[in-house]
């Protein structure tokens, strides 16, 4: 019966009880075989639990016993977190519970017991949050919490049971009455028609609904119809209040009118105008209709809100106790030959934002200490042609005149520390912009397409040969050229594809004439949108006029709703960039997959071999764990695990990877006043490693042959010794996935993540040759590593002095350790880690 007053309430069978979140507007008297605890957090009810009507408000709990007639009216638009607790499960759980009852009601609670209310508000506040965060084990840790519950009501809440619940002897009797009742009610029903049905006198029956049901029958009939009247109220914007009246079985409109203002205390017009449910989708399902839609993440932002003013912390230490995961390895470290090559391609590409940030002095500064500690082999980047470089304008008679000043000053940098050129060929000049109206990014760039193809030709070609004659003809041909990326999205390319293409081909043809050598790439495309349309209709394009490309840049971002992301902005780009704005700098979402990455790439390289394009470079210019500026988790200790776990799970599966970008000073959204704001970089203002910088470190102290790798290590070999990298990942919970980010704060990043435990990695290392080994262990962790937590720690300062930047560089070094060893059948090592933990251990041969 879909809205029984009866309600079974079922449960998983990983959960024994169910806990939910809803919105109420009017549940009729019903009973059921569990306890019910509803939490308010927001709004306004009236329960009536045995004739007895309580007002509760948001903070409020109340206690209603197995069994017990009640009746739930919403007055305004509210939300509750609902707790239904089996008989079943309470009577194999707690010992003498079958003769209990509890007096639990917030505003009776007296002054006395206030430690335990309040110790309950919180235990049912973190169940809900268990709940819906789901990590390993959260069932355990649910079940903990509503144990603890009773445990408390039981010393402070119990009283002696009352003879007010359901009688089981005339259970059956009132699921007919109440089945009947359900599918007649917009019949006319009288007592005496029920009496007929059920061979009992029409006073008896009259004192059975009394005793049974805490109402008479005519109360509990106009209870049933006024709730499905509501439904269709809320339902039906445009449906006459009088028609909906008689077709749920009242008379008249008038006995609708009043029995709808006895229990809302307004009309159905103002009811209907106030609570109608909004579009929103309701996330989770309920058991009844009479559940109104609401935003989940609203409620879990209370939720929030509420642990962390709650005083109440009894739990807080436990709350931090994580698992432990042991795992044993046994590995082979001797037969080098046997051992396959590394490339260490990741090591090819590092990329900065646009081509003029290459020439801000702090920039130059990150890129000589990048190259110091981690040296790459190129640099990636867009804006080459930017009026910020001004490498184009036109006279007053629209002549064109070119500058190639600024670009050299950023090639001859790179060059003189070791790093080549990869550009990407765009965006376009203003002055040869054919609509000057399409631009991105806070310092604008222009992404309309050229106003002359012959104009635009020039211009790439002049720039080719310039740096031919200034650096050299083999030197340019070992450099990269990227054509203008991400067509996919309207915001970089608002013109057609056949635009699109014909702009490749020509820019193909120019570049091929500077000299065949050269290496253009195609588009880079997002893989984790939908690509294989696009590749389809590009390569065949390429193959139709001789223009397939040297190589194919992939970009990645893992948020898995891009593709409707970007249908939604085609509406709103024409007017303003904001919404790009908001995509860039406001969370909304991630893919709950943590091996995305690893899946869009084999996904992307099947795609290609369909297409017979298997043979060529790919090249990932842009990879991160996120594409918004913004996002706190970018700062933290899991970028490091994330780095380290991504680079070994693909490793050397392409031909580059770009971790997009090296440094938070990228102007394409404004700068943030906060040191730690969230930004993409793998360092902050001033120059300040974050936990990702030194992720690279360790990965590039790797040897250059494969032993071994596993889900959490990589084995490698050379220079005569060993490594050993180790990570303990763990990904952002679902939650967080879905784009809630209310459990995080700038100083509490590191509540968005699922299976959170240390892990303890012991490695047996068999093989290893006789000799003395001198064994350094260096381990980044929060304390040892991360500038981040370091500047949480000395208190979040807003602004910081040339004193704090030491310290935090300083802080940046993760922990060593150093020890001599003697090798030989065996040597035991054990890698412990906390959660998102990166650790290298290194066996160097001593003389």
């Amino acid at each position: 019966m879909k809205h029984s007053i009866y309600e079974f309430v079922e449960t998983s069978d990983n959960l024994p009880f169910d806990v939910s979140l809803h919105s109420v507007n009017y549940i009729p008297s019903h009973w059921h075989n569990s306890v019910e605890i509803i939490f308010v957090l927001r709004g306004t009810l009236e329960v009536t639990v045995n004739q007895t009507m309580t007002a509760l408000s948001e903070g409020d709990v109340l206690l209603i016993n197995s069994c017990h007639v009640h009746e739930v009216i919403g007055l305004d638009k509210n939300i509750i977190a609902t707790y239904l607790i089996p008989d079943a499960y309470l009577k194999a759980n707690l010992k003498g519970v079958e003769a209990a009852s509890f007096g639990f009601d917030s505003h009776s609670a007296g002054k006395e017991r206030r430690p335990a209310l309040d110790r309950i508000r919180q235990l049912l506040a973190e169940m809900v949050q268990l709940k819906h965060k789901k990590s390993e084990y959260y069932e355990l840790d649910m079940q903990a919490r509503m144990l603890q519950i009773f445990s408390i009501l039981l010393k402070q809440f119990r009283i002696p049971a009352s003879g007010e619940a359901v009688s089981e002897k005339y259970m059956e009797r009132m699921l007919r009455i109440i089945d009947y009742l359900e599918t007649h009610y917009r019949e006319p029903i009288s007592l005496q028609d029920l009496a007929d049905r059920e061979y009992l006198s029409v006073p008896y029956l009259s004192k059975f609904f009394g005793e049974n049901f805490g109402l008479n029958f005519q109360s509990y009939l106009t209870s049933i119809r006024l709730k499905n009247a509501v439904e269709s109220l809320l339902r039906l914007e445009e449906a006459p209040i009088a028609d909906m009246a008689m077709e749920h079985g009242f008379p008249n409109a008038k006995s609708f009118y009043a029995a709808f203002k006895n229990k809302y205390h307004m009309t159905p017009n103002d009811y209907r105008k106030r609570y109608r449910p909004e579009t929103e989708t309701k996330r989770e399902s309920s058991s009844s209709s009479n559940y109104m839609a609401f935003s989940q993440s609203s409620a879990l932002g209370i939720i929030h809100q509420f642990l962390q003013r709650s005083k109440v912390r009894d739990l807080e230490e436990t709350d931090h106790v994580e698992g432990i995961e042991t795992e044993h390895i046994p590995l082979q470290l001797s037969g080098d030959n046997r051992h396959a090559p590394i490339r260490h391609t990741w090591r090819n590409l590092i990329t900065i934002g646009k081509a003029k940030e290459g020439l801000h002095a702090d920039v130059q500064q990150q890129l000589r200490e990048l190259q110091r500690r981690c040296p790459f082999r190129y640099l990636r980047f867009h804006g080459i042609f930017d009026d910020a470089m001004m490498v184009y304008q036109e006279t007053q008679a629209g002549q064109p005149i070119y500058n190639f000043r600024f670009v050299e000053q950023l090639f001859d940098f790179l060059l003189s520390i070791g790093l080549k050129p990869f550009v990407e060929l765009g965006f376009m000049p203003s002055e040869l912009a054919h609509d000057r109206s399409k631009t991105i990014f806070y310092n604008q760039s222009y992404v309309s397409g050229p106003k002359s193809l012959d104009r635009w030709c020039e211009l790439v070609g002049r720039f080719l040969r310039h740096c031919m004659n200034r650096y050299g003809a083999a030197e340019v041909e070992s450099w990269k050229f990227e054509f203008w990326n991400e067509p996919q999205l309207q915001l970089f390319w608002p013109g057609t594809m056949e635009e699109y293409f014909e702009l490749y081909q020509v820019t193909y043809r120019t570049l091929k004439s500077c000299s065949d050598k050269l290496q253009i790439g195609a588009p880079g495309t997002v893989i984790s949108m939908e690509t294989r349309a696009f590749n389809q209709h590009f390569f065949a394009y390429c193959r139709e006029h001789d223009c397939l490309p040297d190589f194919i840049p992939l970009h990645f971002y893992p948020h898995d709703t891009l593709d409707d992301w970007s249908e939604g902005l085609r509406q709103e780009m024409d007017k303003s960039w904001t919404p790009y704005r908001q995509l860039l700098e406001e969370f909304g979402g991630v893919s709950a997959n943590p091996d995305f990455l690893r899946d869009c790439l084999a996904k992307e390289q099947a795609i290609l071999r369909e297409l017979g394009i298997d043979d060529v470079e790919l090249y990932l210019t842009e990879w991160n764990s996120t594409a918004y500026h913004r996002e706190l988790t970018n700062d933290t200790l899991y970028k490091a695990a994330y780095i380290a776990k991504n680079i070994v799970d693909n490793l050397d599966a392409i031909d580059g990877f770009g971790y997009w970008v090296l440094s938070d000073n990228i102007e394409e959204t404004a700068a943030s006043p906060m040191l730690f704001h969230g930004g993409l970089g793998l360092l902050a203002q001033y120059g300040i490693p974050k936990a990702g910088m030194i992720a690279y470190e360790l990965l590039a102290k790797l040897g250059d042959r494969l032993i071994a790798r596993g889900d959490r290590y990589i084995v490698t070999t050379g220079r005569g010794g060993y490594q050993i990298l180790t990570f303990n990942y763990c990904h952002f919970d679902d939650l967080y996935a879905l784009g809630d980010i209310s459990f995080i704060d700038a100083t509490n990043r590191y509540n968005a993540f699922k299976n959170v435990k240390t892990v303890k990695l012991e490695m047996d290392l068999q093989g290893v040759p006789d000799g003395t080994y001198k064994m350094e262990i260096t381990a980044l962790g929060r304390k040892h590593g991360s500038s981040y937590d370091s500047w949480v720690e000395m208190g979040a300062p807003d602004s910081i002095t040339t004193e704090d930047v030491s310290y935090l560089k300083a802080s940046a070094n993760p922990r060593r350790y150093v020890t001599k060893i003697e090798g030989g059948a065996h040597v035991n090592y054990v890698s412990v880690l906390e959660p998102h933990g990166v650790m290298l251990m290194e066996l160097i041969p001593q003389a």
